[in-house]
Parts: structure tokens; sequence; C-alpha cells
């Protein structure tokens, strides 16, 4: 009796978050400036992420942000020297007018394009569901093998549902999994990796 309450309890139990001495100091880093423990305890690395931004930035990849507001929180001074850039899509004319005439979010028609950049890239979606929806989509369709996604989308179920679509995934990922996160969070937890990773 004690074997199968034993068992059942095996069964429920949550799995521990993947971690690494290099993710346990992003998290230090990020502690100092957010003292959110729950935040913090909700945050989980896929086992290739941190190795994926590091090629990127080495090979000068691409990080494209799904808002202004998320990309001018990214520091770039944390980028190193070869050629890895910050970039935005959301309020570019053609992205405008692509969405208007497939009657699209600009989010989606953002991702779209961004994805067609040469190089690896590294998704940062801290605002806009549809743009982490559309990722999540791709991924169904065609293999993403040269994308990292990190997510720190907060709100409703949606956005929840959406963040555990990403994380059960095959997909490189970072994501802050639950209600919390937001853009400025998702902004700070990418300059604590930055900085960790250079």
């Amino acid at each position: 009796m004690h074997r199968k309450l034993s068992r059942e309890g095996e069964k429920h139990r949550k799995p521990l978050p993947f971690t690494t001495a290099e993710i346990s100091a992003v998290l230090e880093r990020l502690r100092s400036e957010c003292s959110d423990q729950t935040l913090l305890n909700s945050i989980h690395f896929g086992p290739t992420a941190m190795t994926f931004i590091r090629r990127l930035l080495m090979a000068g990849g691409t990080i494209v942000a799904d808002t202004y507001l998320l990309a001018n929180d990214v520091d770039t001074s944390l980028l190193g020297q070869n050629g890895a850039r910050v970039m935005c899509f959301i309020d570019e004319p053609y992205v405008v007018s692509l969405a208007e005439s497939r009657r699209a979010t600009r989010a989606e028609v953002a991702v779209d394009h961004a994805l067609t950049l040469p190089g690896p890239k590294l998704m940062v979606v801290g605002s806009a569901p549809t743009a982490l929806h559309r990722l999540v989509q791709r991924r169904q369709s065609a293999p993403m093998t040269d994308v990292c996604v990190l997510t720190g989308l907060s709100g409703f179920a949606s956005a929840i549902q959406l963040k555990e679509r990403l994380w059960e995934s095959d997909m490189a990922s970072i994501v802050i999994r639950g209600k919390k996160g937001g853009a400025a969070i998702t902004a700070m937890l990418l300059n604590a990796i930055l900085a960790e990773v250079q």
C-alpha cells in the first residue's frame, strides 16, 4: 500500500527545471534587479538555449524583438564585436501594408519576415501573443533549427497556454512560465543572459 502511494506521488511530482552553473549565474544576475522569487522560479531554460545564444553572438546573428519597447531595453553593449544586432519590424511600412492586405496582425507578419533573415535568430516575445502563436504555428509546418525563442508573455490563460505549447515543442527556448512576465522583465532576462554568455 505504501509503495503504491509512493508511485502515485512520483507520477505527479513536477520535474526539476533544467539547470547548469551558467543558468544559475544568469538567475543570480536577475535576482540583483528583481526580488520576486516566484518569478525567478518560473524561468525555464531549454537544454540548448544558452549554447544557441552564445553561437548567435559569435556568428553575428539577429535578436528580433516583438516591440520597439522591448528592443530599446536591450543593452547593445553586450552584443560583442561580431555584428550581432537587435531588430524590430512591427512598424516597418511593408509589414503594416502586408498585414492589412492579409488581414493579419503586424506581429504575425513581422515574425514571418524575421524568419527569412539569414543566420541564427533569437526571437524575443514580451508583449505580442500573436507573435508567439505564429512562431509555434510555423514550427508545426517546418523545422526551425536556426531559431531560439525567449518569451515572457504575461496575463491571461491564452498567453499561458501559448507559452506551454512552446515549452512542450522541440524548439530551443527560454520561457517565463505561468502568469508573470511582461516586456520589461523579458528584456531584463535577456540582458542577464547576454552579460553571462560574453
